[in-house]
């Protein structure tokens, strides 16, 4: 039987050694292409190959069209919007992912960008460094205390994030989510609807994936039906909001302030209007981000391939073919 052949599209790690460990056990050949390799090279590396680990790589119908035998296209992410997954249906390959990695870390670093909103601790930051002690006004501040929390999304890392705040004292939790029904309650939150989610929360964040249905689904007239002085948190993906629709409600003070892990492009254009507002704070797409979770990301994204070539599905499927 001849040996598989699997690509690492465009690794992003100094090393691969969880990777290597997992597939060892299928005898192969592993080619390991850096995120430079030219289109050209990366079409005719991937041509002939049994699997593919897929960090940003574009794999789109064109692409999916010139695999001649891959069976499974193997995302490193919870994510696969870089991915066109009909088209691997219907050649029928498989499309996986790591839905259960990083959904703690991520949860820690939305409650840490909740918190630096509520006591605006950046812009204190940076007045400090300037030389205004206590000079600078006092913006206008939410305690959590008291306030109304709204989590649009309800999976791991939605889930994750509802059981650490809870001590945080809100006066409401809000939930809305596709698996949820209006008037569930759990852990003292209630599910309710998009509209009432939008409409009373004073902090709200964002934990859905960014599909045909979520692209710009916070827009302006979403933005400016929050409460007025209300903070957007976005740890999820940045095609979700629209950020021309976000500058005019912070700009306009509608919005008291925003902060975000990620954003439609990345790294931003310097030009972004966003970059120059006081009420915005950025963190450069690093919620998923532990020594931990990136060691578990490698080995199971290798797993997923192992477990297609040897038994003919991965551990987690997108897709069914």
């Amino acid at each position: 039987m001849e040996k598989p052949r699997i690509v690492i599209t465009d690794n992003l790690f100094p090393h691969n050694e969880e990777e290597s460990a997992v597939l060892a056990a299928l005898g192969g050949e592993v080619i390991i292409l850096s995120p430079a390799s030219p289109r050209k090279k990366l079409l005719e590396a991937c041509r002939t190959a049994d699997a593919l680990l897929v960090n940003m790589t574009e794999i789109d119908r064109n692409f999916i069209g010139g695999l001649e035998k891959c069976r499974i296209i193997s995302r490193y992410g919870v994510g696969y919007d870089n991915v066109n997954v009909p088209a691997a249906t219907e050649r029928g390959i498989w499309v996986g992912t790591v839905p259960d990695y990083c959904y703690q870390e991520v949860a820690e670093h939305t409650t840490a960008l909740l918190l630096t909103l509520s006591r605006d601790i950046i812009s204190r930051d940076r007045a400090v460094r300037e030389g205004q002690w206590r000079s600078k006004p006092l913006s206008r501040l939410t305690p959590l205390r008291g306030s109304t929390l709204g989590i649009l999304g309800y999976g791991r890392t939605g889930h994750a994030f509802h059981h650490q705040i809870r001590g945080f004292g809100f006066g409401r939790i809000l939930l809305h989510s596709r698996n949820l029904r209006a008037g569930d309650r759990i852990g003292g939150a209630e599910a309710v609807s998009f509209e009432e989610l939008i409409a009373h929360s004073d902090y709200l964040s964002l934990h859905i994936p960014l599909d045909g249905v979520t692209h710009h689904l916070i827009n302006r007239e979403v933005l400016f039906r929050m409460k007025a002085g209300a903070r957007l948190i976005n740890t999820a993906r940045g095609g979700i909001v629209d950020e021309e629709a976000l500058y005019e409600a912070l700009a306009s003070g509608h919005l008291g302030g925003a902060a975000v892990d990620v954003l439609e492009r990345e790294p931003p254009d310097p030009a972004n209007p966003l970059l120059g507002l006081d009420n915005m704070v950025f963190t450069d797409h690093e919620a998923y981000y532990s020594e931990s979770s990136i060691a578990s990301l490698k080995r199971k994204t290798a797993e997923n391939a192992l477990r297609c070539l040897r038994e003919g599905r991965p551990v987690f499927a997108v897709n069914e073919v």
